[in-house]
């Protein structure tokens, strides 16, 4: 008897040991098998386990083709060699005139789209799980979004890491309040902030889309001749100024990038005759030159060691700055050459896909709400 239950125990170990591998769209699949696999898989816990096991998998990209034509799907997901991802499928979730797309975190996008109101036009924003094609509406903000023009309005996406609670942070730079939007309360709230700004100057905000970090979202601001760094940490709410690199070092904050190198917060400094230098934080303020080398084409984004460049005919390639090797990805579309949504060009994203639910209850609440509480020791 007792052979029997530990005969059955393992099976039930195995059988979620083998689903916690599997992608997204399969799992979405296998919950009509029997009731008691599709409890299992939409289990809180299993969800936090299974988006542990998906971020430890190869780098993923997602492609959104801003000018997709309507007859072919505008999301394709490639692995890092450039094939297409089977286990994505094709997604023909289409969404028009957006403005910002941030992310992913924990396979989730921010994005924020111009409406027409009818006598004027208006800003709606949502979040996005590509992998279950979830999509959760925001509620208007009771601040007042600044024209999308406008170089100083500026959004951040990101998780509060003690209370496991995704937030989006609106801020405009000559306003006194920002707006931070809590998906466990579902609504915005207004706050002042105390970064001090130099408001003469036109703010440029250089960043890519993976700027979020263990809890905070971070903009490299140049206010011309000086520069700073400031982030908002998503747990206290609040904004932080931090130290950028050596007083004596020239940085070009028009043409420099903040990026995400190796999990920590690095620059990404243009210098003359296309030499770019690496600077990486250690810590808040404390900065350490990690590498220099030639670049030859623009760069897209950067993912754990690698850049991801694209050439002048629309092709990818990825190049790992610590072993100076480069790869030319199998995946050419036409729109990779711009990344401008007015012009139909592609945003490229590092992507780990999830069973994250942004699905409201009656409640209000989130679906996972209770589960991101109880997130496993290790996230």
């Amino acid at each position: 008897m007792a052979t029997s239950d530990n005969s059955g125990a393992f099976l039930e170990d195995l059988a979620n040991e083998i689903l916690l591998s599997l992608p997204v769209k399969s799992l979405l699949r296998f919950k009509c098998v029997s009731k008691k696999w599709c409890a299992l898989i939409e289990d809180p816990k299993f969800t936090i386990e299974h988006l542990i096991c998906s971020k430890k998998k190869p780098p993923q990209f997602l492609i959104y083709d801003y000018g997709a034509p309507q007859d072919a799907p505008p999301v394709t997901v490639i692995f890092d060699n450039g094939i297409p991802s089977p286990s994505q499928g094709d997604n023909s979730q289409r969404f028009g005139a957006i403005k910002t797309l941030l992310g992913s975190v924990d396979g989730l996008f921010f994005l924020e789209r111009e409406i027409d109101n009818g006598l004027d036009k208006g800003s709606l924003c949502s979040l996005w799980n590509p992998a279950t094609r979830e999509v959760r509406h925001l509620p208007a903000a009771t601040i007042g979004f600044q024209p999308f023009d406008d170089s100083g309005r500026h959004f951040g996406f990101g998780l509060d890491p003690m209370t496991k609670d995704y937030k989006v942070i609106y801020h405009y730079l000559r306003d006194e309040c920002a707006a931070v939007y809590s998906c466990s309360r579902d609504s915005w709230k207004i706050f002042k902030h105390d970064v001090n700004y130099n408001y003469r100057d036109c703010e440029r905000n250089v960043l890519y889309n993976n700027t979020y970090l263990n809890g905070s979202y971070y903009w490299l601001l140049a206010e011309d001749p000086t520069w700073k760094i400031i982030s908002f940490d998503f747990g206290k709410e609040m904004f932080v100024e931090i130290k950028g690199p050596p007083d004596d070092y020239y940085i070009d904050v028009w043409s420099a990038n903040l990026i995400l190198f190796d999990d920590s917060v690095a620059i990404l400094n243009f210098l003359e005759g296309r030499v770019i230098d690496v600077w990486v934080m250690i810590h808040p303020g404390v900065w350490n030159k990690f590498v220099t080398f030639n670049w030859f084409e623009p760069i897209e984004i950067c993912y754990e060691s690698s850049l991801i460049l694209v050439t002048k005919d629309s092709r990818l390639l990825s190049y790992n700055v610590k072993t100076k090797k480069t790869k030319l990805l199998e995946f050419h579309l036409p729109g990779t050459s711009s990344t401008d949504p007015e012009i139909g060009g592609c945003g490229i994203y590092y992507y780990k896909e999830s069973l994250v639910t942004i699905k409201r209850q009656e409640s209000g609440e989130l679906d996972l709400s209770g589960c991101l509480t109880k997130m496993v020791a290790g996230y």
